[in-house]
């Protein structure tokens, strides 16, 4: 069986230099796809979809003609013999996970091994892993007491629709529980959310691409 990369728009708008360094590295091993929402291509039954952004793999698991197997892009570089992570000795961080991950704790799994292979230090969080209640300003995790009350203020409106202000306020709250200088996330919504928040903050993918600066 094959595999085809299912690139993240979101992250080629935000990290366009990171972004183009991994579709050459993926497309000499694979067929590189358009965006999941469009894409029509009949890929073969049981080919590996690779993703690495939370809303690409709802949208390909809600698509009732996939066939594919779905795997996290960064479950499957830390898994590479051959990919040349950059050096990151010396580097500390927090990693902010986020709670759309909490049924694949593969991926929590995956995005510290990578850090490891690129010599990044990690201090975690109280609310790691399955603990995390954040996803930027897409939503909070919903089931919180304090979250319904917000939803329910405003009803029908998406917390990224809010007043900048408010959304700002509320990123700034979770920017406070970081405690390392740097916080990776892999999720996109997490990273706009906490550089929103006044947070120093880098896409995981950043790092892994070596477009990272600091």
């Amino acid at each position: 069986m094959g595999s085809v990369y299912f690139p993240s728009c979101n992250f080629t708008k935000a990290s366009p230099q990171a972004a183009k360094k991994l579709r050459a590295y993926l497309k000499e091993k694979m067929p590189v796809a358009g965006c999941c929402r469009i894409d029509k291509t009949p890929y073969p039954a049981g080919d590996t979809a690779l993703y690495f952004c939370q809303a690409c793999r709802e949208t390909l698991e809600a698509k009732p003609d996939n066939q594919l197997v779905l795997q996290n892009l960064f479950v499957w570089l830390a898994e590479q013999a051959d990919f040349p992570w950059p050096d990151y000795s010396g580097l500390t961080v927090n990693v902010q996970d986020c709670w759309r991950d909490r049924q694949h704790p593969e991926i929590f799994d995956a995005a510290r091994a990578c850090m490891t292979k690129m010599g990044v230090a990690v201090i975690e969080m109280e609310e790691n892993r399955e603990r995390s209640v954040f996803c930027g300003n897409l939503h909070f995790e919903p089931k919180k007491p304090e979250n319904l009350a917000l939803l329910q203020s405003r009803p029908g409106v998406p917390l990224y629709e809010y007043p900048e202000e408010e959304q700002r306020q509320l990123m700034g709250e979770q920017a406070e529980k970081l405690t390392a200088p740097l916080a990776v996330a892999y999720c996109n919504r997490c990273t706009a959310g906490l550089l929103l928040g006044g947070a120093r903050a880098v896409h995981l993918m950043e790092l892994c691409m070596g477009t990272y600066q600091g």
